[in-house]
C-alpha cells in the first residue's frame, strides 16, 4: 500500500472518529413553542454527554439553560426502588410540609455491603421540578428494554427555550455544541397560537401492578380546547393520543400534522418511522373524518366541515400502532373559514426541508426551452411542440415531484412531425422514473477490501423524488418535434403542475457538502464535500472565496469527494450562515458556477445514507456555557459511604470494578462485576 493511500486511510479514520463525537439529537419534545413563553423541551439523542450549549436560528429565540438527565440505575437494590417510589408519591400528593420535603436515606443505603446504587435524582427528589419528577416516575414504571432500547435516543437533556413576544413565527433550527463539534440542525417551530403539550408521564395510582401501556396515555382530565391550537405529543407502542376539541357549526376544521418530517431518517430506526393517522369522532362516538398521508407526503392533513356545535375527539396514532420516544408530533388545528384546501403539496413538501438549488427549474434562455403546464384532470395528456434547428444531443428533463407537485411524470418524444398528426408521428423515446441520478457510490474500505456505501441524494427532502424523468436523445435532423407529458398512474388535479426543460446536452455538475454545521476553531473550519458529475463532465472544480472567507480545496480529475478547509476573515459570535459556491470550466470554454448544497447524512435503518438538504450552511463558535450541574443540599451519600469500607478497599458502590480501580493500577478484581461484588469478603 502506498504512503499516500495509507495517509488517506489514516485521515479517514480520524474523520470517522471525529464524526462519532458529534452530538446527535434524535428528537425534541415538544417540537414547537409559542411566542412569549419559556418552555422546557426534552431532547433525546446520543453523544450528548459533553454538550455545553445550544443555539436557535433566527431572532427572538434563545436556550437559557441545559439540564442533563442522569442515567437511572437498573440493577437497583430490592428496597431502593420502593423507597424512591413512596417518597415520589408523597411529594406528588403534597403530604410533606415544605420543611420536611427532604427524606434521609434508610439504613439499607448506609450499610457497608449495600446493593443500593447512587443516583442524584433518586436521593434528592425534593430538588426536582414537575418535569424531572415525571422522568423519574416513568423510569420507575418502565420495564427494562421497554420500549425497545435505542442507543441513538436514550440520552436525555432538558432545554429551557425562551421565546420573545415579538419573535417571528415559523420554522427554526436547533444546534447543540460541545467543545469541539456542532450538531446537525434539527427543525423546531415557533407559533402564535397556544399549545397543549402532552405530559411527559401521567402518574398512576399507588399500584405496583399497573400495566405500562395505561400509564403512558394522555391525562383523561384534559379539558376540551377551542381553536386554534397546537397539539404536541409522543406516540408509544400501541398508543392512541386523544384530544377533545370544542367546535362550532360552520367551522372548516383543518388539522395538519408534522411528524415524519421532523426527523425522517434514523440509523437505528427500530421499529421504523412514524407514519401518523388522524381520526375525528363526534360527540356520539361516530368517526366523521379520517386522514392518512397528504398526496405523496406521509404527514396527513384532515379537513372537516363542522355540521353542529359540540365536543369532538381528535385521535392520532401510527398506522401500524408502532411507537417510541422519537415518534413525536405537532398537530395544528384551526378554522380556515373556507371550503377550499388551504395547503398545496408544495407548501407541505418543504415544511421542514428546503428546496436544493438543483430542484428549482431553470429560466428560459437562448439555448434553453422552458414550458410549463398542469395535468388538471385524470388521464390528460399535454403536448409541447418545439423546433430543432441544429442536430445534436438534447437533454429533456421534467421538474414536478422535486418542485413539490404530486405528478408522477411520464414524458415521450415524437418527431420529426412535419405535417403529420401526433397520432401517426414516430415515437422516438419515452422516459419514466430516473433513479440513477440519485445515488453516489463511495468506497469506505480499500482496494483489497472494498466496502461500497450508497449515498442517496434528495430522497430525505422529497419522497419519491426519482419520479421526475429525464433523458438525453440524439436528434439527427432538424424539424418540428413534440414532447407529451402525462401522469404515469393516470391521476390529475389542480396541483399537478410541472416544468419541462429542453436544452442541448452539456456537461455539468452539482456539489454537496456532507455536513451543514461546522464548529469554527480559531478562524478556520473544515468539511467534506462530494460532486455529482453529469453528462460526462470531467474537469476540475474549485471552491470560490469571498470577502468574508477563503476556501482551499476542490476536485481534480475524476475525484468524487474531497476535504475542504475554510478560513474566515472576520469574527462573530454564536452561529451564522454563509453561501458557498464552486466553479468549473466547461468544454465550450464557459465557466459554470453552482451553489453548494449543504446536506446532513441520515441513515435509513442500516441501508442507504440519505443526504438531507439543509436550510443553510452554518458555522459556529463556542459561546456561553449553558449546561448546569445538579444542585443538591449535600453529598450523594454520607461520608461513611464515601471513604474506605469495612474491608478497607476504596470503591464507588454500584460502579463497575474496572471503572473504580483501573486508574489506581489495581489488577486483582473481577472485571465486569460491581465493586460491591468484587470486594465482598476480600481485602
Amino acid at each position: 500500500m502506498s504512503n499516500i493511500r495509507r495517509a488517506c486511510l489514516v485521515a479517514l479514520g480520524f474523520c470517522a472518529a471525529a464524526a462519532l463525537a458529534v452530538p446527535k439529537p434524535g428528537y425534541y419534545h415538544p417540537s414547537s413553542v409559542q411566542v412569549g413563553t419559556t418552555t422546557r423541551v426534552v431532547m433525546g439523542g446520543d453523544v450528548v454527554g459533553g454538550v455545553q450549549g445550544a443555539w436557535v436560528t433566527g431572532e427572538g429565540v434563545k436556550v437559557k439553560r441545559i439540564v442533563p438527565v442522569p442515567g437511572f440505575p437498573r440493577a437497583a437494590g430490592r428496597s431502593e426502588r420502593p423507597f424512591v417510589r413512596d417518597w415520589l408519591y408523597d411529594l406528588l400528593e403534597k403530604k410533606l410540609p415544605p420543611d420536611k420535603r427532604h427524606r434521609e436515606l434508610p439504613e439499607d443505603a448506609l450499610a457497608d455491603e449495600t446493593d443500593w446504587q447512587e443516583c442524584d435524582w433518586w436521593f434528592y427528589l425534593d430538588a426536582l421540578d414537575d418535569l424531572e419528577l415525571q422522568m423519574v416516575a416513568r423510569d420507575l414504571y418502565t420495564p427494562e428494554r421497554y420500549p425497545q432500547d435505542t442507543p441513538a435516543l436514550n440520552h436525555l437533556l432538558i432545554l429551557d427555550v425562551e421565546v420573545a413576544p415579538d419573535a417571528k413565527p415559523g420554522r427554526r433550527d436547533i444546534f447543540l455544541w460541545d467543545n469541539g463539534s456542532l450538531s446537525a440542525p434539527h427543525p423546531f417551530f415557533v407559533t402564535k397560537e397556544p399549545h397543549l403539550v402532552e405530559p411527559f408521564f401521567v402518574f398512576p395510582k399507588r399500584d405496583n401492578k399497573i400495566r405500562l401501556p395505561h400509564v403512558l396515555h394522555i391525562d383523561p382530565n384534559f379539558k376540551p380546547v377551542p381553536l386554534p391550537v397546537h397539539l404536541d405529543g409522543q406516540i408509544w407502542p400501541g398508543e392512541v393520543d386523544k384530544y377533545m376539541l370544542r367546535l362550532e357549526e360552520g367551522q372548516q376544521l383543518v388539522c395538519s400534522a408534522i411528524a415524519r418530517e421532523l426527523f425522517p431518517y434514523l440509523g437505528d430506526a427500530v421499529p421504523g418511522f412514524f407514519n401518523p393517522v388522524l381520526r375525528l369522532y363526534d360527540s356520539r362516538g361516530k368517526e366523521v373524518a379520517f386522514a392518512d398521508d397528504f398526496y405523496f407526503l406521509p404527514d396527513p392533513v384532515l379537513m372537516y366541515k363542522v355540521p353542529e356545535d359540540g365536543f369532538y375527539q381528535l385521535q392520532i396514532h401510527d398506522n401500524l400502532y408502532r411507537g417510541g420516544p422519537n415518534f413525536t408530533y405537532t398537530v395544528f388545528c384551526r378554522d380556515v373559514k373556507t371550503d377550499r384546501p388551504v395547503y398545496s403539496p408544495k407548501e407541505r413538501a418543504f415544511a421542514c426541508y428546503p428546496q436544493p438549488a438543483a430542484f428549482i427549474p431553470p429560466k428560459a434562455s437562448s439555448n434553453l426551452i422552458v414550458q410549463t403546464g398542469t395535468i388538471d384532470m385524470p388521464g390528460r395528456v399535454n403536448r409541447h411542440f418545439f423546433e430543432i434547428k441544429q442536430p445534436g444531443s438534447w437533454h429533456f428533463e421534467l421538474y414536478a415531484r422535486r418542485d413539490g407537485s404530486p405528478l408522477d411524470g411520464l414524458i415521450s418524444l415524437y418527431g420529426p412531425m412535419g405535417d403529420l398528426p401526433l397520432s401517426v408521428a414516430p415515437l422516438l423515446e419515452t422516459w419514466d422514473d430516473n433513479p440513477g441520478r440519485l445515488y453516489v457510490e463511495k468506497n469506505v474500505g480499500d482496494d483489497e477490501h472494498p466496502i461500497i456505501k450508497k449515498q442517496m441524494l434528495y430522497e430525505g427532502c422529497i419522497p419519491q423524488a426519482e419520479c421526475d424523468p429525464s433523458g438525453v436523445y440524439t436528434i439527427r435532423e432538424p424539424g418540428r418535434y413534440c414532447v407529451t407529458v402525462t401522469d404515469q398512474p393516470g391521476l390529475g388535479g389542480e396541483h399537478y403542475d410541472y416544468t419541462l426543460c429542453i436544452s442541448p446536452a452539456e456537461p455539468s455538475f452539482e456539489v454537496f457538502a456532507l455536513e451543514s454545521a461546522c464548529m469554527v476553531r480559531g478562524n478556520s473550519a473544515s468539511f467534506s464535500a462530494c460532486v455529482l458529475r453529469k453528462d460526462g463532465f470531467e474537469g476540475d472544480i474549485a471552491f470560490d472565496s469571498t470577502d468574508d472567507f477563503e476556501v482551499n480545496g476542490g476536485f481534480s480529475g475524476d475525484e468524487l469527494e474531497t476535504r475542504v478547509h475554510i478560513t474566515f476573515k472576520k469574527g462573530w459570535e454564536g452561529v451564522t450562515n454563509f453561501v458557498l459556491t464552486a466553479s468549473g470550466d466547461l468544454p465550450n470554454g464557459k465557466t459554470l458556477q453552482v451553489r453548494v448544497t449543504p446536506t446532513d447524512p441520515g441513515e435509513q435503518a442500516f441501508a442507504y445514507s440519505h443526504l438531507l438538504p439543509a436550510q443553510a450552511f452554518y458555522f459556529g463558535r463556542p459561546g456561553e456555557v449553558l449546561r448546569e450541574k445538579f444542585k443538591h443540599p449535600g453529598p450523594h451519600l454520607p461520608s461513611s459511604k464515601k471513604g474506605p469500607d469495612a474491608k478497607g478497599a476504596k470503591h464507588s458502590g454500584g460502579k463497575s470494578c474496572v471503572s473504580c480501580h483501573d486508574k489506581q493500577g489495581k489488577k486483582q478484581h473481577n472485571k465486569g462485576k460491581s465493586c460491591n461484588e468484587c470486594h465482598k469478603g476480600k481485602e
